[in-house]
This record gives structure tokens, sequence and C-alpha cells, in this order.
């Protein structure tokens, strides 16, 4: 798990949106959204439903999103 990811993850989490934390990291959309396909990978675990337009966590989001707090 790379911090820079973690840091990255709990953006989108805090703005809901990929292309909200993107521009406040700024960074590209798709930049933000391959940091957290690799932190999904890395965990095994997907951290964002992706059938919702937010940013909604999974359960196993929800998990990552306090341990990293």
């Amino acid at each position: 798990m790379d911090l820079s990811e973690l840091h990255v993850f709990l953006t989108v989490a805090a703005e809901r949106s990929f292309s909200r934390a993107a521009g406040k990291l700024h960074r590209t959309q798709p930049a933000v959204s391959q940091a957290i396909r690799r932190l999904e990978e890395d965990l095994g675990e997907r951290l964002f439903d992706r059938s919702s337009r937010d940013g909604v966590l999974t359960d196993g989001g929800r998990v990552l999103r306090e341990y990293a707090q």
C-alpha cells in the first residue's frame, strides 16, 4: 500500500467524486482512477461502488477510511 494512493483514496472519499478529487489533487481524473485501482488490487477489495455516480464507499472502503484517518 502506497501512502500517496491512500491520500488519493481519502480525497475521493471526502469529495465523493473522482473528478472533484482530481481537481483538489492537481491530477487528471484517469490518474486518480488508476491510483484507486492499484490500491484495490493491492488490497483485493473494491473500495467504491462503481454503479453509483457518486463516490459511494463499499463496506471495505468504509473500513479503510476509518483505518486511514
